[in-house]
């Protein structure tokens, strides 16, 4: 398949994942200041928590962002998945904004997983796992 369809695809595919980071249930995550987690996103596969997470600023989980230092990002919405039994993360997909909120930078293609490291990824692996484990009730 040429590369343009593919694209194309992987666009429609994050857009289509993503349409409720604008309207969805955020809850800020305790422990991380300015990291919000969408309760109505969460799905739990096994040992693995996917949601939608959003970041103000850039996310170290988009390192196609560090790539493109122009883009005045002011918010970050990353479809996370966390191996709550491995404690590792990988972003599946991203959605980055201006302070207009317009949407400057998007991508469907997963990251690979890497440990959970950081305070404020630590608080957000804890956040989305015990909702995960609760039922999005915790």
């Amino acid at each position: 398949m040429p590369p343009r369809p593919v694209a194309l695809l992987l666009t429609a595919a994050a857009l289509s994942g993503a349409a409720g980071t604008q309207a969805g249930s955020w809850r800020p995550v305790p422990g991380a200041p300015g990291v919000e987690l969408d309760l109505a996103s969460l799905q739990q596969q096994r040992t693995r928590a996917l949601a939608w997470v959003r970041w103000w600023g850039r996310s170290a989980l988009v390192p196609e962002l560090a790539a493109a230092p122009r883009l005045r990002i002011h918010r970050t919405a990353v479809r996370v998945e966390f191996d709550c039994a491995g404690r590792t993360v990988r972003g599946l997909a991203a959605r980055a904004y201006d302070g207009n909120g317009t949407l400057v930078f998007l991508t469907g293609l997963p990251g690979p997983a890497t440990p959970v490291r950081g305070p404020e990824l630590e608080w957000t692996y804890d956040a989305v796992c015990e909702a995960a484990r609760t039922g999005g009730r915790g």
